[in-house]
């Protein structure tokens, strides 16, 4: 939680609800990316995406949205489709904008998680994160209740079901409690927010160094489609995209505390560079943030 605390200070957590959470002009929108594979963008809060696998047994769903009312609209849409039972939930980590609709699929099956959503989400920690997104005005947002994930894994754990086997795969990166999903038969990695298509992430409790390694991950695996956390599923360009902008924040920064410089001259350095190569992207504001934790995380590596 001090990493999100640190970023609400600067004003960047504010400024990703301001800029790309209010979708309602574009509307909540259902792709179908494979066969019984459906994947829910845009909306009338956060932009989190939510997806959805129908199995012949049952339906999973991997996160929840903001707010119950989002992911009553996420209910309806797989009514759309099926009228089988949910069988589980998966939280790809613990950010409200991935777990707060939960309360709407308790009782249906399992919520899934890592072990450390539990500790982000319990608690005085899981109170902060509600009341900081309670102030953002967004719609639904006092009827939500967290509700907590009740099947917890460490390392990695596999669902077979309906036809389909799953693996989830934690890798700290964006959070301390990220996983992603992998589905070897549908060469499909499901990311949740260690890749973001066409967006500068958000980095407010990012490890960077384990966020490159979860991406080594996620490239050893044979697969053809991603859906990511934040903007639309997509091929293999879109992971590339991702790993790239991370390699680049690594690389510029550390040359910056090579050279000495201070927080803010590297912050002038490679603000430009990093804007004028990813102009087409969302969250351009908040690379000063991002340039912010590389610094300090590899200031601290470095022991300087």
């Amino acid at each position: 939680m001090a990493g999100l605390r640190w970023l609400v200070g600067a004003g960047v957590f504010v400024s990703f609800l301001a800029v790309n959470g209010l979708c309602g002009a574009e509307g909540l929108k259902t792709i179908e990316v494979w066969k019984n594979l459906f994947t829910v963008v845009n909306g009338d809060g956060v932009d989190s995406n939510t997806t959805f696998l129908i199995t012949k047994k049952g339906v999973i769903v991997v996160d929840t949205r903001v707010t119950p009312g989002e992911a009553k609209k996420v209910m309806a849409e797989i009514r759309k489709h099926t009228d089988l039972p949910i069988l589980y939930t998966i939280n790809t980590h613990y950010h409200g904008d991935h777990t707060f609709g939960n309360q709407v699929f308790e009782g249906s099956g399992a919520i899934i998680a890592h072990e450390n959503v539990l500790k982000s989400l319990v608690g005085a920690s899981g109170q902060e994160h509600l009341d900081f997104f309670k102030t953002m005005n967004i719609p639904g947002m006092e009827e939500t209740v967290i509700t907590l994930p009740n099947m917890l894994f460490k390392d990695q754990m596999e669902i077979f079901v309906g036809g389909y086997h799953l693996k989830l795969i934690h890798a700290r990166g964006h959070t301390d409690g990220d996983l992603f999903i992998y589905i070897e038969d549908l060469k499909t990695l499901i990311t949740g927010d260690l890749v973001f298509n066409g967006k500068i992430p958000y980095m407010g409790d990012a490890y960077i160094e384990d966020w490159l390694s979860a991406m080594n991950k996620l490239g050893d695996l044979d697969a053809e489609i991603y859906i990511p956390g934040h903007g639309a599923p997509g091929g293999k360009p879109v992971f590339i995209a991702m790993k790239h902008y991370l390699l680049n924040l690594k690389g510029m920064v550390l040359k910056q505390l090579e050279e000495g410089k201070s927080l803010k001259e590297t912050q002038d350095a490679v603000r430009p560079v990093l804007m004028e190569k990813y102009k087409g992207w969302k969250n351009l504001d908040w690379l000063d943030a991002n340039i912010q934790r590389a610094y300090l995380e590899y200031s601290i590596k470095q022991g300087t």
